[in-house]
């Protein structure tokens, strides 16, 4: 998926643009807007930076995950431990690495843990 798409079908999916909250940066964030918690990072980063070989430029996707959907999410292609969040409970996704599919769900996963609890 290509980064217009992906935010095109973010804003569409879950009614949410993005901000950018850090000066001099492209990193776009998704948040909540009730509780203004991330749901998402969209970023570029160099390829050894995610312990690739080589300098390229990739368009990353940070997103929380359930530790249970991991260790097995980890498995695939594309999908990285978290580079710049919390390794056990973040992954990181890049973009023309994974399918439209997997990259849906745990951007569904992601965007679920991240809102508001609801009180009882």
């Amino acid at each position: 998926m290509t980064i217009e798409n992906l935010i095109k079908y973010i804003e569409s999916e879950y009614g949410i643009k993005y901000d950018t909250p850090f000066k001099e940066s492209d990193i776009l964030i998704f948040r909540h807007k009730e509780n203004r918690k991330w749901f998402t990072l969209l970023m570029r980063i160099s390829a050894d930076k995610l312990g690739k070989n080589g300098k390229e430029i990739l368009d990353i996707l940070d997103v929380k995950t359930d530790p249970l959907i991991r260790e097995p999410m980890l498995k695939k292609k594309g999908v990285y431990v978290a580079y710049h969040m919390n390794k056990v409970h973040w992954l990181t996704i890049v973009l023309n690495e994974v399918s439209d599919d997997d990259l849906k769900f745990l951007l569904d996963l992601s965007f679920n843990l991240t809102k508001a609890k609801r009180k009882k």
